[in-house]
């Protein structure tokens, strides 16, 4: 038996190939069990590895990972499909597969293919609520996507940051911002949002917090891209967030959390922004101002209308 694990969601093959290996061990007990990094392994002992017995236990689970780094063992693995010892279960195991190579064929037509794609925004926020749960802690659907939002849509950092949280027995939004530290992205938003509130407080509060950690070019960079979701989805006028993303190629996700934002705002006060951060932009790229200074000053500014 063959099973070809692969896909850019790297927690969910984690997890998928975790669960294959305690069903084997609970059944069959360790022996069997081997892990072979094919990016080191050479060609001249795939059969013993594809074939070989073992005097310790009936069946064998062997996985192999990155063998797609190693071109003679990739290229000669589509071969040996057909040709897998019964006694064995051979998982192999890449994030990233070149679709054109012939192994790439035989694997997606001959094996028990999975591809663990990035999930969507219900997926995630279904997960955090279930794994809370298993945990003991609650944590409700809302609270989940703001969780999300502030920490971004990687499973393995959510998963981290979900075992800080779930020690206590509620997760509640206070617990988050308390425990959860923002991505850049979160910060950026954190930001943005708080200046459109006229926060003035707690915009220079960010700023100086954000001056020990972070790039102040990077972060008017994702400052620039979140403005920019905005005017689209303003610009896009009684589209769905669904068309809006497939049009834009915008993610749902992010469609969705800007669309009420953009609507509360209107397309002049977005304007209005539009030509705040181009004038800081200028600034940023002629005067040789000190450039937190600039994104303070501009904060101020969009705090002000």
């Amino acid at each position: 038996m063959i099973i070809t694990l692969t896909g850019e969601n790297q927690f969910a093959i984690r997890q998928a190939l975790d669960a294959l290996a305690d069903r084997f061990v609970a059944k069959f007990g360790p022996h069997g069990y081997e892990r072979v990094d094919g990016e080191q392994f050479e060609l001249a002992n795939l059969p013993s590895l594809l074939q070989g017995a073992s005097l310790f236990a009936p069946q064998r689970l062997v996985v192999l990972k990155d063998a797609a780094q190693n071109k003679p063992l990739w290229d000669a693995l589509g071969d040996w499909i057909t040709k897998v010892s019964t006694d064995t279960t051979l998982v192999v195991v890449e994030p990233s597969l070149d679709k054109r190579t012939r192994t790439y064929k035989a694997l997606k037509s001959g094996t028990e293919f999975k591809e663990f794609g990035t999930p969507s925004d219900t997926q995630l926020i279904q997960w955090l609520c279930a794994a809370a749960k298993e945990r003991g802690a609650e944590l409700t659907p809302g609270d989940a996507q703001y969780l999300v939002e502030r920490a971004g849509r990687d499973q393995w950092h959510l998963s981290q940051e979900l075992a800080k949280l779930s020690s206590h027995p509620v997760v509640t939004r206070e617990l988050i911002d308390q425990l959860v530290e923002p991505t850049p992205e979160g910060s950026a938003f954190e930001l943005l949002d708080a200046a459109l509130a006229g926060q003035t407080d707690i915009v220079q509060k960010l700023v100086q917090n954000l001056k020990t950690e972070e790039d102040p070019y990077k972060l008017f960079g994702l400052l620039t891209s979140q403005v920019h979701t905005l005017a689209t989805v303003a610009a896009a006028g009684d589209k769905t967030a669904d068309q809006i993303a497939k049009d834009s190629g915008l993610h749902p996700f992010v469609v969705r959390k800007s669309m009420a934002v953009a609507k509360k705002l209107g397309a002049a006060r977005i304007a209005e922004i539009v030509e705040q951060l181009a004038s800081c932009d200028m600034q940023l790229k002629t005067t040789g101002a000190d450039p937190w200074l600039l994104l303070e000053l501009m904060f101020k500014k969009l705090a002000k209308k």
